[in-house]
């Protein structure tokens, strides 16, 4: 019983929209267990997964990060740019020593993005579509591993530096994902959250994100 409580516990901690029905007695508890049995390997019945959610409901304040994530949130600014392309490159000495190359391409004071984003094994670069057949020409076509087109950028500025903020990357990809929007790729430097999204769900993205920002 008690394996069961704590993936129950997981899978509310991980809802913030279940979270925040549980909390306004907006939501059948039943109904609830039903989904979790439905779409889970729960090895219980029915009844054990109620029992685990009304004992997460008596016992489980909201998390104590919620009030200070909503707070910065409403103090943050949003904005968002389309028309990006994705470069995703092999990590090797020869792809680092041509990135220096890119910044005489961009033009970062009139308005041109560049975002690198690196990883173990992969560099990848994200970019405005106007600049990828330039930029791609760097790279050895061997070294490319893909290209994705018909991406947008939603850019969140704090009024502080967010790094040491629990839950706010969860509350903001919670909340995203409830609303069926993938993360193509995200970021966080300092004040600023950087999210990459299909450019087909922006216009839904930005307006998640923006409920979020001022919810009351």
């Amino acid at each position: 019983m008690k394996n069961i409580q704590l993936e129950v516990t997981r899978l509310i901690d991980n809802n913030i929209a279940v979270r925040r029905l549980l909390k306004e007695i907006l939501i059948n508890v039943r109904a609830l267990a039903r989904k979790f049995l439905g779409e889970y390997e729960l090895n219980c019945s029915t009844e054990a997964i109620i029992s685990a959610i009304r004992r997460y409901d008596k016992t489980s304040k909201e998390k104590d990060y919620l009030p200070t994530v909503y707070k910065l949130l409403k103090r943050a600014k949003l904005t968002s740019r389309m028309k990006l392309s994705s470069i995703l490159l092999k990590k090797n000495q020869s792809i680092r020593e041509k990135l220096p190359r890119l910044f005489s391409i961009v033009d970062f004071e009139g308005g041109d993005t560049l975002r690198i984003f690196e990883v173990t094994k992969y560099i990848k670069l994200i970019v405005d579509e106007k600049l990828l057949a330039t930029i791609k020409k760097i790279f050895k076509d061997s070294d490319v591993v893909s290209v994705e087109n018909n991406l947008s950028e939603l850019d969140i500025l704090y009024d502080m530096d967010i790094t040491k903020t629990p839950g706010l990357f969860a509350t903001l990809s919670n909340e995203l994902a409830a609303n069926n929007i993938s993360i193509v790729d995200s970021m966080i430097c300092h004040n600023e959250h950087i999210i990459i999204v299909a450019e087909k769900d922006t216009q839904q993205a930005f307006n998640v994100l923006f409920a979020l920002l001022h919810r009351t």
